[in-house]
């Protein structure tokens, strides 16, 4: 069992920062693909540019989240963890634009997910 202060070690702040952007990110491409998949009344109506200047406002709120979790996430891991984007990508696209989500699908976002799990998860360090 962990004591106290190894937990204290581990900075959480910036790793929900950076789930945060992960968070930003996906609701921003949904967001676009939204506004995109909505331009019956054309590509530069007012409503159009006030749908894609909300998609893409959430999606550079992820770019900031982004800079201010790379102050103290390692690059070599939260690189990495974007890729949780395509879990959220899938699951989203699924439940707001009923696309279809194959075997083959869940396969390789099982298989993106485990190898960040690898890529994640600190090695312990030898003596």
């Amino acid at each position: 069992m962990k004591s106290i202060s190894q937990i204290s070690n581990f900075k959480i702040i910036p790793y929900v920062i950076l789930f945060i952007s992960i968070l930003f990110s996906i609701s921003g491409q949904l967001l676009m693909k939204h506004t995109m998949s909505q331009t019956n009344e054309g590509l530069f109506s007012w409503v159009f540019l006030e749908q894609l200047a909300l998609a893409v406002s959430v999606y550079c709120l992820g770019i900031v989240n982004w800079i201010l979790a790379l102050r103290s996430v390692k690059l070599s891991i939260a690189y990495p963890l974007t890729s949780l984007n395509y879990v959220g990508i899938l699951l989203g696209s699924y439940y707001f634009f009923d696309e279809v989500i194959t075997l083959t699908r869940i396969a390789g976002v099982i298989t993106i997910f485990m190898g960040v799990l690898l890529v994640a998860i600190p090695l312990k360090k030898s003596i």
